[in-house]
Formats: C-alpha cells, sequence, structure tokens
C-alpha cells in the first residue's frame, strides 16, 4: 500500500559551506517523488501521537489505524477521499496533525538514523525538572511553543523537529510555515526552543505537509531549515539529562502501547503525578511524594505479574485483532479486519518488575541497550507493515 509523495527539500535555507547545521547527504536537493508505505506510516502515527506520560485510556493506541485506513485514496499517490475532506473543521484539524507529524517523521526516519523521538514538551519538562530550573518555553501553542519532536540519531547527534499539516492547500501550507521576518512567523518561530553544544547539534527543521484531497492537487512535503534565534541551551554538562529524557519518552511509549499504563507513567514521571515533579524540602510534602511513588509501585508490579501477553523468543507481545467499520478495498482485493502485535523487550520487563521506578537521571542504562541497537526501522510490504526500537520494541499491523 505505497503511494507516491511530493517532497521539496530547500537547501538555500540551510546555513551554507562552513556553517552548521550541513545539509545532510542523505537529504536530495528541490522537487522529487519518493514512495510513503501506508501502513507503516499509520503505525508512526499511533506511536508518535500516544501520550508519553498522560494517564487514562488513549485512543491514539488505535485511532490511526481504524480511522485512518479509510481516509486513502486508491490513487498511485497519497490523497484522502471526499468523505474525510468533508468533515467538520475541528476532525480535519486533528487529522491534519496526524498525518502533517507521521508522514514528515516517516520520510525523516528513513534518512536520519533515529535511536530515540520524544515530544518536545515533555523533553523540556524533564531537563527543567532535572536542572531544578522553571519550565521556560513549554506552550502549547504560540512564538514560545516547544518543538514538535526531539530526536537523538545513533551517533549521538540531536535533531530538533517541528511539523505542521493541512488540507487548505499550498498557499495556507507555506503560511503556515513562515518566513523569517522580522518578526519571525508560523514554524519558523516555533522551532527556535533548543540548542545543544558543539559536536552534537544536528538538524533543525520545520516540515509542512500539504494533503491532497480527491480530484484535487497532489500531497506536497516541505522542509526547511530556519533560523534559530534566542533558543534554550544545553551544555555538555547537561546531556546526561537530555539523554536521560530521551531515553524514558520512548520506553514510555512502547509500555504504554504494549498495556503497561501505570509502568509507563512511572518511568516517564519517576518522581511523581507529572514529569515536572522534583523532591521537596519540606518535610511533609516530600512524605507524600514518596507515598505516592510507593503505591504506583506497586500497582506498576501488579500490572507486571498479571499481564496477559505471550512470548515470542525476546518479547512479550500484546496483539488486538479489530474488525473494520466498513471493509476499505486495497490495491487489488478488500480488507476487513487489522491485526496490531505490540511486542516489547522481556529482559526489559524483568528488570521492572524488580524496580518499576528508576529515580536517578541514567535511564539509558537501565534499558541495557547501546544506540546503535535503538535504531528505528520499518519493513513493509502491500497488506502490513513492522516498526521497530531496535530490540526494545516493535509494532506490527496486518491487514485481513
Amino acid at each position: 500500500m505505497n503511494r507516491s509523495l511530493v517532497v521539496d527539500v530547500r537547501e538555500n535555507t540551510w546555513p551554507g559551506s562552513g556553517k552548521l547545521p550541513d545539509f545532510p547527504s542523505t537529504f536530495h536537493s528541490g522537487v522529487e517523488t519518493h514512495q510513503v508505505n501506508i501502513p507503516s506510516t499509520l503505525l508512526l502515527i499511533g506511536y508518535l501521537t500516544t501520550p508519553t506520560s498522560s494517564t487514562g485510556v488513549s485512543l491514539s493506541e488505535f485511532w490511526a489505524w481504524v480511522r485512518y485506513l479509510a481516509a486513502v485514496t486508491n490513487d498511485n499517490d497519497l490523497r484522502l477521499t471526499q468523505s474525510f475532506a468533508d468533515l467538520d473543521a475541528h476532525q480535519k484539524t486533528i487529522l491534519s496533525d496526524d498525518f502533517g507529524m507521521g508522514v514528515p517523521m516517516h520520510w525523516l526516519s528513513q534518512r536520519l538514523t533515529f535511536s530515540h523521538i520524544v515530544d518536545g514538551r515533555y523533553f523540556m519538562q524533564r531537563v527543567a525538572a532535572s536542572l531544578g530550573a522553571s519550565q521556560r518555553r513549554t506552550a502549547k501553542r504560540g512564538p514560545n511553543k516547544t518543538p514538535d519532536f526531539v530526536a537523538r540519531d545513533t551517533n549521538g547527534i540531536w535533531h530538533v523537529v517541528e511539523c505542521k499539516g493541512t488540507q487548505s492547500g499550498r498557499k495556507y501550507g507555506e503560511a503556515q510555515l513562515g518566513d523569517s521576518g522580522p518578526p519571525p512567523s508560523g514554524g519558523i518561530a516555533q522551532k527556535r526552543s533548543i540548542e545543544f553544544p558543539p559536536g552534537h547539534s544536528g538538524q533543525r527543521l520545520v516540515c509542512g505537509l500539504c494533503i491532497g484531497m480527491e480530484n484535487g492537487e497532489p500531497s506536497r512535503l516541505t522542509v526547511v531549515d530556519p533560523k534559530v534565534e534566542e533558543p534554550f541551551r544545553l551544555g555538555s554538562s547537561q546531556l546526561e539529562l537530555a539523554e536521560d529524557a530521551a531515553a524514558r519518552g520512548v520506553a514510555s511509549r512502547a509500555l504504554r502501547l504494549s498495556g503497561f499504563e501505570t509502568t509507563a507513567a512511572a518511568t516517564a514521571a519517576p518522581l511523581g503525578a507529572h514529569p515536572g515533579v522534583t523532591r521537596s524540602r519540606a518535610q511533609r510534602a516530600e512524605a507524600e511524594r514518596q507515598e505516592y511513588v510507593n503505591e504506583r509501585d506497586q500497582r506498576a508490579r501488579t500490572e507486571l505479574d498479571q499481564a496477559e501477553l505471550h512470548s515470542d523468543g525476546s518479547f512479550q507481545i500484546r496483539e488486538v485483532n479489530f474488525t473494520l467499520p466498513r471493509p476499505v478495498r486495497i490495491s487489488d482485493r478488500e480488507v476487513g479486519r487489522v491485526m496490531i502485535r505490540q511486542s516489547i523487550n522481556r529482559d526489559f520487563l524483568a528488570r521492572l518488575r524488580e524496580q518499576p521506578t528508576v529515580p536517578d537521571p541514567n535511564y539509558g542504562n537501565f534499558i541495557e541497550m547501546p544506540l546503535n541497537e535503538m535504531k528505528n526501522t520499518a519493513k513493509s510490504d502491500e497488506h502490513s507493515a513492522t516498526f521497530y526500537i531496535g530490540e526494545l520494541f516493535r509494532s506490527e499491523l496486518i491487514l485481513d
């Protein structure tokens, strides 16, 4: 289930020769057409939209696979059906946001060797809490909005990505990307928040997806490197905190998708009910905080012990089957059912049974997997796709 996508990479927005960041050798310059696998993209949307630290049932665990399979037309290029084009404004915004994240990150993941992809807002909350600093630049909207994603690659280089999506045409899409001003606007203004130390700083990208409609213009992805002003700077001594936040964000999502909601919460927010909680100097407040953590640890151990999973080699597997509301035609046949398998490393779960909460900033060491074993990869064919985070987690979608 592949669809073609027009990708416009504007090399002239990079700083140029002798300045960082370099234009990636794996990027093309200008306009080219690329193939996007839809099941792989839906898997990634489901992963990226699963909350890192919030509690409660999350429809995003299954939303993308059940709802969006019927959204894509049978055209050779990526387009949405007219029924989805006619959704009310709120639902269209959700779809645009989801595809606006999933498609660009799918394209980038094939060209940058990501090992950890984490929400920018969660990343900033955890780093600020670890520093004992105020949580600056964590707005959800506007010029002080944190970037959508912070990603570390297998070489230890950090990348910052802001994503935009629209169904309102290329003119509106260009406005979303914005310009450098003054004053800066759109994605360029919103992706100005994090700067890593020399030798660890990678790409700083704004990606805009203009989603094509049935009988309309084709979908187009535009990638630019905006000018960064007034960033939140991390020093070399603070990289350990960044690594901890990224490792926790990845592990928490993997746990939540595998059915371990309480354990995911303990991973993402080790010191309390949310990522920004720190130890208190007030004796009573600290005792209440510790009581909350201890009680959550007990619930996490129970959750891990009672999980109804089956084993497959080094993985514990959660399997869910869906009957679609109506069959979807994919290529030469109709698909009426979807199987989802979420698999998580058994040794990692065993360590969590012994210690659900790891409060110290060394979660990457707790996972016990080096960067080159955490690489994000995807495999796909016409009726199935698999998304891997090294040997930690895999997610499979099978159409039947």
